[in-house]
């Protein structure tokens, strides 16, 4: 998934500084998980993963990616006519394969609103998808509404399913990569035909305890996770409130059991709850401050950009006070990174000068 600040490129650095300080895994806290690729690949490598986010929709990744070891089964009730062919249950790649084939002509919620087929899509001139995807998406995602309605349903096995549609949509998006503004003519990934892909859970290694996922914010999860021996921090660094760059990710996560009040040309949903200090620079230095006194690490690694409210210094003196002073390191690597600005006409390029920042220091 287009995500800002996905750390997916920058694994194999990120992971190389983790084995320069502790070799043999063993339980890491990543609370700003967003599309969870450190948390994956920290459990891939055999470290035992409690990871979180404030967004639903990170919610659903981390449950696809971190939390489950292997596709769960699912009821094949959730398919209309299912129970017709005598299964009771259904694989993962049969479901979507079955969600695939749904048909319904009339409009949903994200067809109306999001496209140019809609009444209200059409008011604002909003083009997130194509009509006919737009009809896919809503036909899937109320499909699990249905299901999830039930009180045997799987919290995990949704949340698999959430993460899925999140992914499928994000390809055919009429976007440049954010929600924050969408393209005013169909571009040509957003003419293909939604296709829902498998994500594949991440496997556990054997002897690696059960990894986790949550919602909420970051002080709280490393509260109630306790002493660990790696807590990884990646917070937002600039203005760009997430919620507002990625509201319909986020709605596709929340659904529309009850409709949200939508505004703006956009059509931009509540999320004052999910907005983060991180993305205010006045805010950001107490940010900082509350996070480092809630983890409990033996190791701390602090990622952050060289664009970022907090400059080095700050960041350097506040981990100094909370670890071992002497043991302070810091590393730096430059990396080729998409950038979309919505403050021009739809500019999209890359950039080579941007410098990921690491900083680490080490507790006890």
């Amino acid at each position: 998934m287009r995500y800002l600040g996905n750390k997916t490129k920058l694994v194999p650095f990120l992971l190389e500084t983790v084995d320069r300080y502790q070799e043999t895994p063993g339980v890491a806290c990543d609370p700003f998980a967003g599309t969870a690729s450190v948390s994956a690949a920290l459990k891939e490598n055999g470290w035992q993963v409690h990871a979180g986010d404030l967004m639903a929709s990170s919610y659903a990744l981390q449950v696809a990616r971190v939390q489950l070891d292997a596709h769960p089964r699912y009821p094949a009730s959730i398919l209309p006519g299912a129970a017709r062919n005598g299964k009771r249950e259904i694989g993962y790649r049969a479901l979507l394969e079955g969600l695939a084939e749904l048909d319904d002509p009339r409009n949903g919620f994200i067809s109306e609103h999001y496209t140019s087929d809609g009444a209200a899509g059409r008011e604002h001139g909003r083009m997130y998808f194509s009509p006919e995807n737009g009809r896919k998406i809503d036909r899937v995602r109320t499909r699990i509404e249905r299901w999830t309605r039930g009180s045997s349903h799987s919290e995990a096995a949704a949340q698999l399913l959430i993460a899925t549609l999140i992914e499928a949509a994000d390809r055919v998006a009429n976007t440049t990569g954010v929600y924050a503004s969408f393209v005013k003519t169909m571009q040509p990934n957003a003419l293909r035909p939604l296709e829902l892909r498998p994500i594949e859970p991440t496997r556990r290694r054997a002897g690696a305890g059960a990894c986790s996922a949550s919602r909420g914010p970051a002080a709280r999860l490393l509260q109630s996770i306790g002493p660990v021996d790696l807590v990884y921090l990646d917070p937002p660094y600039n203005g760009r409130q997430y919620p507002a760059y990625y509201h319909i990710p986020e709605l596709l996560a929340l659904g529309w059991a009850t409709p949200p009040e939508i505004r703006g040309k956009t059509g931009l949903i509540p999320d004052e709850a999910q907005r983060s200090d991180w993305c205010r620079k006045h805010r950001a230095p107490d940010a900082l401050r509350e996070v480092l006194e809630a983890a409990d690490g033996r190791h701390i690694l602090f990622s952050y950009n060289d664009e970022g409210h907090l400059d080095r210094a700050a960041i350097e003196g506040a981990l100094r006070e909370r670890g071992l002073p002497d043991t302070y390191e810091f590393h730096a690597r430059p990396y080729r990174r998409y950038r979309s600005d919505a403050d021009g006409p739809q500019r999209s390029y890359l950039r080579d000068d941007v410098r990921e920042h690491l900083h680490y220091v080490r507790c006890a």
